[in-house]
C-alpha cells in the first residue's frame, strides 16, 4: 500500500443556475458523457416537479447507462441507505457487489482503510437527502480491494413522491482508474 494511500479527496459541486459549481464558485468543467446523459434523463423525467418519482424512472429508457447506475433506498430512523441496484461497472471497480447492503452496515463491516470512503458515501447520501437536489462529486481514494488509487465521478439525483418527500437516490458513477 502506498504511503499516501490514506489520503482521500472529495470535491462536491451543487447545481446553481444550470451549472454544477463548487463552494468557491468554480464551475465543473469536465463531466463524463454517461453522467451528463443521466442528468438530462433525470431532468426530462422530473417535468415541472422538484425531482421525479421512482416510478418515473424506467431502466428500459437508459440501457447504455445501467452499468454505471446505483439505485439507493433512503431509510429513516436512523438515516441509512440500502443499495437496491448496483451496475456492473461499479461492481467491477469496487471489487465486490454491495446490492442489498446498507451504508451503515458497510461502514460497520469494512476494513479500517475503507472507512474514509464509506463515511464519504454516507455523507453524500445525507447531503442529497437534506438538500433534495442533485450533487456532483469527484472522489480520489485508495481502493483496498484493488490495492490501487482510484478516481471516480458521481452524480447523485433525488427521487421521491410529491415535491418534497425524497425516498430514493439515483446515482451514476464513472471510474477513470
Amino acid at each position: 500500500m502506498p504511503e499516501d494511500s490514506n489520503k482521500t479527496q472529495l470535491n462536491i459541486f451543487r447545481l446553481y443556475d444550470g451549472a454544477f459549481t463548487d463552494a468557491n464558485g468554480v464551475r465543473l468543467t469536465s463531466c463524463p458523457e454517461v453522467l451528463s446523459e443521466l442528468h438530462r434523463y433525470w431532468e426530462a423525467r422530473r417535468g415541472g416537479n422538484r425531482f421525479p418519482a421512482r416510478a418515473d424512472i424506467d431502466p428500459v429508457d437508459i440501457p447504455a447507462l445501467l452499468e454505471h447506475l446505483l439505485l439507493v433506498e433512503v431509510l429513516e430512523d436512523p438515516l441509512d441507505f440500502r443499495y437496491r441496484l448496483v451496475g456492473g461497472h461499479i461492481v467491477h471497480h469496487a471489487g465486490h457487489n454491495i446490492q442489498g447492503k446498507t451504508a451503515l452496515g458497510l461502514m460497520a463491516d469494512c476494513d479500517k482503510r475503507e472507512k474514509p470512503v464509506q463515511t464519504m458515501a454516507m455523507d453524500l447520501g445525507k447531503m442529497v437527502s437534506d438538500l433534495k437536489e442533485p450533487i456532483f462529486a469527484h472522489l480520489r481514494y485508495y481502493a483496498v480491494a484493488a490495492d490501487a488509487e482510484k478516481s471516480l465521478q458521481a452524480l447523485l439525483l433525488p427521487l421521491g413522491e410529491g415535491d418534497g418527500d425524497l425516498n430514493m437516490v439515483l446515482a451514476g458513477l464513472d471510474y477513470s482508474s
